[in-house]
């Protein structure tokens, strides 16, 4: 939470420095990362599933060693792709320089290699190995993406921040797995075809969830103009803070449920817990806007951002109901159930649909994005009493 709250200090000085159209750009440019840093976040919760399942220390050595080096080749084939296809980016984006967008290519290198050392500290239940290289990350991207950006280097200053901030992640990364590294493991059962037969549903998920909140900023900036785009990124932004803030709680869930899972023990407690935890952070969150929505805006990004008051309760809602269905979708892949992605990746598709045809205004985006989250939730809270329930007591 911590980490997350620099981050969100990152956001609002950006967006009081750089104004409504540029923080439009930053923000663009951030959702394309989000979704190019698809393949190392459906990845980490694979890790995430085998680690923390695993037998002993020397299985999980030999995890870790066969799935740092798929990954490694997986960064660079990647990184290169990206810089193929970044002149569409450009133009889609209707971005007038190409630097940011290629300054993305060494970031999602070592976002994804770095995620291999944070991964395996989460599975171990080290979450200071997970957390750390994160608090570094933000507080570099802080300190130099704000002094480049006073300096007058703009959006290109912010972006290349974040290049040293990744950087920085993966070396402090290292520290906490070098145990791992020490000696070379005995060979054990796991296979890492195993590994990606289990990754790509997970894909899908990362690919699903990571589309719902990032695809509606990308097609914002491209359909509504620079203005509102802006307007619209600084309510994402202020929504995505109820994400952020009860994410850590899923984080944590994911590893403890699996491990119960995997010895036969009860994780029914460690779930409503995490839901009742989940539910008041987000609730009281989604009050504040709605009694102070002025307020929000006004101390966080500033009175430029004002008009956009009236639709902050409507990007809150979504993000609550977004929140609930990542949090529910990630327990059912704690316990192996990888169907479950079926919902959140045709949510997401039904988004884009909804968007492309209906985006007069920066409230109609939202209606869409809400709507599509809020079936895919009724749909998930159907299949977990099913299966926990109706089924086991049918059996």
């Amino acid at each position: 939470m911590v980490v997350n709250a620099v981050n969100y200090f990152y956001h609002l000085i950006m967006g009081r420095l750089l104004g409504p159209v540029d923080y439009g750009i930053l923000a663009s440019l951030y959702s394309v990362l989000y979704l190019i840093s698809i393949v190392p976040s459906s990845t980490s919760v694979s890790i995430v599933k085998f680690v923390s399942s695993a037998k002993d220390k020397n299985e999980v050595k030999y995890i870790y060693q066969s799935i740092r080096k798929s990954i490694f080749n997986i960064a660079i084939i990647l990184s290169i792709t990206f810089l193929i296809f970044s002149p569409f980016i450009i133009s889609f984006l209707n971005l007038q320089e190409s630097l940011s967008v290629v300054l993305i290519s060494p970031i999602l290198f070592f976002v994804l290699i770095s995620l291999v050392n944070q991964a395996t500290s989460q599975g171990l239940l080290n979450f200071f190995g997970l957390v750390t290289p994160n608090l570094v990350s933000a507080l570099v991207k802080l300190g130099v993406g704000v002094g480049l950006v006073l300096m007058g280097f703009r959006v290109n200053g912010a972006i290349f921040g974040v290049v040293l901030a990744s950087l920085f992640a993966y070396l402090s990364s290292t520290f906490f797995v070098k145990k791992i590294n020490d000696f070379k493991s005995i060979r054990s059962n796991f296979k890492i075809k195993s590994f990606f037969r289990f990754a790509l549903p997970v894909l899908v998920q990362a690919l699903a969830f990571t589309s719902i909140f990032s695809t509606d900023v990308i097609l914002v900036k491209h359909f509504l103009p620079a203005f509102e785009a802006g307007l619209y990124a600084s309510l994402s932004t202020l929504g995505k803070i109820i994400y952020f803030a009860v994410s850590p709680v899923t984080a944590t869930m994911f590893p403890i449920v699996s491990r119960k899972k995997a010895k036969g023990e009860n994780y029914m407690k460690v779930f409503v817990t995490s839901l009742f935890i989940i539910l008041g952070i987000a609730t009281i969150i989604v009050l504040g806007y709605y009694l102070f929505p002025n307020l929000a805006i006004g101390i966080l990004y500033g009175k430029q951002y004002l008009i956009a008051a009236p639709q902050l309760i409507w990007m809150s809602l979504f993000f609550l109901v977004y929140s609930l269905l990542y949090f529910l979708v990630n327990f059912m892949l704690s316990l192996g159930r990888v169907k479950v992605v079926v919902v959140p990746f045709l949510a997401a598709i039904f988004q884009i649909i909804l968007i492309s045809h209906w985006h007069k205004d920066i409230l109609q985006v939202i209606q869409a994005s809400l709507l599509t989250t809020s079936v895919a939730l009724l749909i998930i809270i159907y299949s977990i009493v099913y299966n926990q329930y109706i089924k086991n007591g049918e059996n």
